[in-house]
């Protein structure tokens, strides 16, 4: 199989299929395509939420994938399996990572397990995100994109993929462009959290969230629409994107609408103008990128030229980008 997130495909035959069944009263929902954060119900007070990643910024992810649904993460447990000549400085390294990007967001770290096996060649780190949530009734879906809603987009495309690239390709971008171009490119690591944005539009009364993650925003606009059962119609003129980032992704052929976006959160709502009016008095940039419509027709508009999306292909990062294969580096992002 290909490296990254499996396709849509085999997750609903071989994992939602296999599973199918085995949930119960404390965890009443059942999994389902961009379903990325469950709830587990333990009682209508403090209900819990959950989500797993051992991707690109785990810490980053669980916590979006927390907040899309509508809680607050505030814990993790990682797991961490090492190869057997892995270095303890490297493993600190690691470590001072994981808890860095848990200082920046604000969560604790509950546990988790580190051990070496010979069965791995570079290390894997998962990372289980804990999110609680006041009340029962606060939950917020993916598949809740009515017919007639405005798109809204925060912030611009690209933001984790970027970074991953750029940190591990400085000296080779740096013999095209200067530093103040790669830093506009790279921009804050705080700017990958959604938490301030997933709340204020919760409390604008937004219905239905999706983070933009593996595969980008061409593949977050699918799951959304697929779960919803809604088409959509979108201008691919309105979908933000910093013009460093589209220069940087042309060295390396890689398509910034299929590239990792940790940080930037989709939504719904019928009023799109009024939530990017309130998020602008917050200091949060979103735009309105299209609408859903009736059917199942996925339009993409570039000026005269329409295209439809096709399922979600491998994140570019993953299927384009061959600048980092031998990088000792990159085996502390990549698993």
């Amino acid at each position: 199989m290909k490296i990254g997130k499996i396709s849509n495909t085999i997750l609903k035959r071989t994992i939602l299929k296999t599973i199918s069944g085995l949930y119960n009263s404390y965890v009443p929902e059942k999994n389902k395509v961009g379903l990325n954060a469950n709830k587990i119900h333990i009682d209508d007070q403090c209900p819990v939420l959950m989500a797993t990643d051992c991707g690109i910024e785990p810490v980053y992810t669980v916590a979006n994938n927390i907040c899309v649904r509508g809680g607050r993460p505030v814990c993790i447990q990682c797991s961490i399996v090492l190869p057997t000549n892995f270095r303890e400085i490297r493993l600190r390294k690691i470590m001072e990572e994981l808890s860095n990007d848990c200082r920046l967001l604000g969560l604790a770290i509950a546990g988790g397990h580190t051990q070496v096996s010979a069965s791995v060649l570079k290390p894997i780190i998962s990372v289980t995100g804990i999110g609680i949530m006041e009340n029962d009734k606060d939950i917020i879906q993916s598949n809740k994109a009515h017919v007639n809603e405005d798109i809204i987009l925060t912030k611009w495309i690209g933001i984790g993929g970027i970074r991953n690239i750029i940190e591990h390709s400085k000296e080779e971008i740096l013999l095209r462009y200067n530093m103040d171009f790669i830093d506009k490119a790279m921009g804050n690591k705080q700017d990958m959290s959604i938490l301030r944005e997933a709340e204020i539009a919760k409390k604008a009364g937004v219905h239905c969230m999706h983070d933009v993650s593996q595969g980008g925003i061409f593949a977050a606009l699918w799951d959304m629409a697929e779960a919803s059962g809604v088409g959509i119609d979108i201008d691919l003129r309105k979908i933000p994107v910093k013009q460093e980032i589209i220069e940087i992704c042309e060295m390396y052929d890689i398509n910034p609408y299929q590239l990792q976006s940790a940080g930037c959160l989709l939504m719904t709502f019928a009023d799109g103008y009024g939530i990017v009016d309130v998020l602008a008095n917050a200091g949060i940039e979103a735009s309105v990128i299209g609408k859903t419509i009736s059917g199942n027709d996925k339009i993409i508009h570039n000026l005269d030229e329409v295209r439809y999306l096709d399922l979600p292909k491998q994140d570019s990062l993953y299927a384009n980008w061959k600048g980092n294969v031998d990088d000792e580096r990159k085996n502390i992002k990549f698993t």
